[in-house]
């Protein structure tokens, strides 16, 4: 019989071995985890958002990051902006568009047309002023940048509001796919002391012993002499 007393070594061998199995489990659900979450990132990102948040996505998170450090120089972004002349001041304004005033261009394949040099390809709503509509590389502080791209393209949402409901089955996976594991873990480590899984003595024709032990085996691997008579 075992022993599972923790104050024998065979205990404590015992308790040794499951926590490496313990630790074992929990690194493999937290990858399989893990890798559903980024798979509910991609397919959130890819079909649950507007053209102009999809093209915006890296440069809201370089604002995210860059808006909490002490930087004092403006960093470099491309934006979708449209210029309008200012009666009051006879000056021309520049202005970032967003999604409810842009519609992307496509080709015949529903591919949003693409420039190497000019970017993609979008028209702006009817009724909307401008007197010039292009893609811009602006130098703006990212503290200024930030709230931006926050109100006017994400809603109001922040990086992590984009994305906690992609998280919420993390710990699920990672708790059902433990209990399922230690449970199958602690039943099979009993059915091997009680032996159920020895497979014992079986009986092959000798066909199938022959296939089992390979060509280059004989026997049982046990060294056999032949007794010598004694001469009188």
């Amino acid at each position: 019989m075992a022993s599972r007393n923790a104050f024998t070594e065979e205990g404590r061998t015992r308790f040794r071995n499951f926590q490496r199995r313990i630790w074992t489990y929990l690194l493999l659900w937290a990858v399989v985890g893990l890798a559903l979450t980024a798979g509910g990132i991609y397919l959130k990102t890819r079909y649950g958002y507007r053209p102009l948040q999809r093209l915006y996505l890296r440069q809201y998170l370089k604002a995210s990051i860059k808006s909490l450090l002490p930087l004092q120089k403006p960093s470099k972004y491309t934006l979708l902006v449209r210029v309008i002349s200012n009666p009051a001041t006879s000056k021309e304004q520049v202005l970032g568009c967003t999604d409810d005033q842009v519609t992307p261009v496509r080709d015949e394949s529903g591919r949003v047309k693409f420039d190497p040099q000019l970017g993609p390809f979008f028209n702006l709503h009817e009724g909307i002023p401008h007197t010039f509509f292009y893609w811009r590389a602006v130098w703006q502080m990212d503290k200024q940048m930030y709230p931006w791209l926050k109100q006017e393209i994400y809603g109001g949402r922040s990086l992590a509001g984009l994305y906690w409901i992609c998280f919420l089955p993390l710990p699920l996976i990672v708790a059902v796919g433990m209990l399922v594991s230690i449970k199958m873990d602690l039943r099979m480590n009993s059915e091997y002391e009680a032996g159920d899984l020895l497979r014992g003595v079986r009986a092959l024709t000798p066909k199938e012993y022959a296939r089992e032990i390979g060509a280059q085996e004989s026997g049982i691997g046990l060294p056999a002499f032949i007794p010598r008579r004694v001469e009188s």
